[in-house]
């Protein structure tokens, strides 16, 4: 995608490629998390189900497939996946709480990758809608600040991130 960003060629097409990836690999991990056997089944029909959605949807948003030039992104495909990531982290939260098989979620590393994952996706659906909405109007709103929050849920997701890597990194990798 850089090369072909510094040679001014459309690149949409690799983000449109990227989003089922991005979806089967994340949804994967909460596959590989998750205890509920009907939870799995419905993670595993759903990386099926959106792959198939996001074809339509490249289809749907590019009327000549072919015009690798005037490529454009897809219409619904990002929107699907925010919600469905959503549904499947809480899903996530809501079996670990009523399992209650975790002594302190603050020291499980996965509970810090799923709520950066939280907040980043619902920073798509809640807030960059509003965002998005401002930038379309003949004079654009310029609210100051507030065009930074994006940036802020994504550092916050990345912290989250890594405190996770460090509490499992600190867990299995200290004590060799």
């Amino acid at each position: 995608m850089f090369h072909y960003a510094t040679q001014r060629t459309n690149n949409l097409v690799y983000y449109n490629l990227s989003i089922p990836l991005r979806y089967a690999l994340l949804s994967g991990m909460i596959y590989y998390k998750i205890e509920s056997v009907a939870y799995k089944k419905g993670i595993i029909y759903s990386i099926i189900g959106f792959l198939i959605f996001t074809i339509w949807d490249v289809f749907y948003s590019n009327s000549d497939i072919k015009d690798l030039h005037n490529h454009s992104m897809v219409a619904y495909a990002t929107t699907v996946e925010c919600l469905l990531m959503l549904f499947w982290v809480l899903a996530y939260f809501y079996e670990i709480i009523r399992m209650l098989k975790i002594p302190n979620l603050l020291t499980f590393p996965f509970f810090w990758v799923c709520s950066g994952l939280l907040l980043y996706y619902s920073s798509f659906i809640f807030i960059a809608p509003i965002l998005h909405y401002t930038e379309k109007w003949e004079n654009p709103l310029y609210i100051g600040f507030l065009d930074l929050v994006p940036y802020i849920f994504e550092t916050l997701c990345l912290l989250f991130f890594s405190i996770g890597v460090w509490i499992f990194s600190t867990r299995y990798y200290a004590k060799q």
